[in-house]
């Protein structure tokens, strides 16, 4: 039997909630409370930072070497955005469930409409799947690539390289055994950091990714309102009473659609702020490795750096597209000469209120678009080019 389109949501929602709770964070629970998952990842997190300012030190004072330190820098930044990340689960977990659920709720009632509604819906379903897909296998080609470079440099240059420039007090990378606790450690470190920033970004990314869903439902509901006006009854008390319904609806839609963006906005600010932040420095930092010639799997990360980078600017445009969608629905998919004065007045304020909606920013100085990406983009090229002058 095949699933219907609430049932494809639903599971969607559980996969989001396996991926959290292995991170101690499933706030789809009602009844969640922190637990020992919780308090380890948590522990996790804050060891991995004592011990970055235990390696930053070893590097700048002892070992005098100083571009190391950049690389230290370029894995800080992934572990500050999951940090992050996870706090923004916990703080914000009423309103995340809420966005969650209220687009069950959108599912369950549209599903039983007519074909327009539901192709919608499907439409939003494969976006998510394909989200979620190409998520996982980045994360999966970067996360063992990360991890092979360490072997594939021990049996072809019989050389000895650590994956992280992360060390532990009392345990020397010189040594065979020392260099295999500290690799063994580094691959724990990029399994856990890879997956647990993988299950944020998902429920993130299908948050998101749902918000070209109410602008495409929107333009079902205005074709249900053109066929009503084009009909002779359209003047009759009836058919005025049936228009004021359906433009109520409508009316309401657009502001349920204000409610969902700014709660995104709201509990994503730090979240999108940290990760532009962290991931720009990240690329400055592994470019100036790689010009130096101090990390073999900087070229992965670096890449991962940049997948991420326009993975956001591209949800931050997909919004900016949306809000333009209900300008565009409002000017040009209603009939609005057929309406009453009355209602023109209602549809010229809801018009009002779409050209003010603001899309996702950073830090609320930058919007957060693909265009952005690309300006951060020339400005990294511009640094790197004068990095290498400078070297030269």
């Amino acid at each position: 039997m095949a699933k219907t389109l609430v049932q494809r949501y639903e599971t969607i929602v559980r996969l989001i909630r396996i991926f959290s709770g292995i991170c101690g964070a499933n706030i789809f629970n009602p009844a969640f409370k922190k637990n020992i998952i919780t308090w380890i990842v948590i522990i996790f997190i804050y060891q991995y930072f004592v011990f970055t300012g235990y390696t930053l030190y070893v590097k700048i004072y002892i070992d005098k070497d100083r571009p190391s330190v950049l690389q230290v820098l370029c894995y800080l930044g992934s572990a500050v955005q999951g940090y992050c990340k996870l706090l923004n689960f916990l703080w914000n977990k009423d309103d995340i469930r809420y966005l969650i659920y209220e687009l069950r709720d959108i599912y369950e009632k549209y599903d039983l409409k007519h074909a327009d509604y539901r192709c919608c819906l499907e439409k939003n379903t494969n976006r998510v799947n394909r989200f979620i897909k190409f998520m996982a296998t980045m994360h999966l080609v970067i996360t063992i690539t990360l991890i092979a470079v360490v072997p594939f440099y021990r049996v072809v240059f019989n050389e000895r390289i650590l994956i992280m420039q992360f060390l532990f007090p009392g345990v020397d990378p010189n040594t065979a055994y020392g260099y295999t606790i500290i690799t063994t450690i580094h691959c724990i470190c990029i399994l856990f950091g890879s997956f647990g920033n993988f299950a944020a970004d998902v429920c993130f990314f299908n948050i998101v990714s749902h918000v070209p869903l109410f602008r495409d439902l929107l333009r079902c509901k205005c074709q249900d309102l053109n066929e009503i006006l084009e009909e002779e009854r359209a003047s009759e008390e009836e058919g005025f009473a049936e228009i004021e319904l359906l433009l109520k609806d409508i009316f309401q839609w657009h502001q349920k659609y204000m409610r969902y963006i700014t709660t995104v906005k709201e509990n994503y600010f730090w979240v999108v702020l940290v990760e532009m932040g962290t991931v720009a420095l990240s690329i400055a930092s592994t470019l100036f490795c790689l010009i130096l010639g101090k990390w073999p799997g900087g070229l992965t990360y670096l890449t991962y750096c940049f997948i991420m980078l326009y993975m956001y600017c591209d949800l931050g445009t997909i919004v900016e597209i949306t809000n333009d969608g209900f300008i565009d629905s409002c000017y040009t998919e209603i009939i609005w000469y057929r309406l009453s004065i009355h209602q023109r007045k209602m549809l010229q304020m809801m018009l009002m209120m779409t050209q003010n909606t603001e899309g996702l920013t950073i830090g609320s100085v930058i919007p957060l678009t693909v265009n952005t990406g690309l300006q951060l983009t020339k400005s990294l090229y511009t640094m790197t080019m004068m990095l290498i002058n400078f070297l030269e």
